[in-house]
């Protein structure tokens, strides 16, 4: 049976000895992303098609995982599960000295199909790395990002100028990002896992 796109379930689910509910949300993507949000509560994103006992098999998998950091988005306090504070002009102006240049060096990737080149604005952002708004020719990548491996950063940067060809994250969207970056699975993975 193929799930509808976008399609969302709540599941509740035992791992680990504790009881979780999840968000499972299907999209046109390649591979799984667990995220725990704010306030402890987990977000699963899935590929279409996939078979719900993979899906229960990659959560158990990652019971310690999750048991820790829901714990630990839990314990923050109040005021620290909204918004990030923003950044001052400083912390902009050094996350954008050390970002445009990665931007630059790959913007020539997308430029060759007419992509203009983009504004590019940096924030503090809680769940993810960088979003692309192709209409408004803009990205806005996390100032985290200056705490990642450069290899790293470099991903997320040509992550987001691909979304100008291919909005969604479909097989030719990472077929692009693999032409360009065969090793992105592996920039990938240090990132979620939080290297330095």
């Amino acid at each position: 049976m193929r799930t509808a796109q976008g399609k969302a379930e709540r599941w509740r689910l035992r791992l680990g000895g504790q009881d979780y509910e999840i968000q499972v949300t299907y999209k046109q993507m390649r591979s799984i992303r667990l995220r725990v949000l704010p306030g402890g509560e987990l977000h699963l994103s899935a590929p279409i098609g996939i078979e719900p006992a993979k899906l229960r098999e990659f959560l158990e998998q990652r019971a310690g995982w999750i048991a820790a950091n829901t714990e630990r988005m839990k314990a923050r306090p109040p005021e620290s599960r909204e918004r990030p504070a923003p950044l001052t002009e400083k912390e902009k102006k050094a996350a954008l000295q050390y970002l445009m240049p990665l931007v630059e060096k790959w913007y020539p990737t997308v430029e060759l199909y007419g992509v203009p080149m983009p504004h590019v604005t940096v924030r503090a952002m809680t769940s993810r790395y960088g979003t692309c708004s192709a209409g408004r020719s803009r990205i806005t990548l996390n100032a985290m990002l200056v705490q990642a491996p450069v290899e790293c950063a470099e991903y997320v940067v040509l992550h987001e100028l691909t979304h100008f060809l291919y909005p969604n994250h479909g097989r030719q969207f990472y077929a692009f990002i693999e032409g360009h970056m065969p090793d992105w699975r592996e920039r990938e993975r240090r990132l979620r896992a939080g290297e330095r």
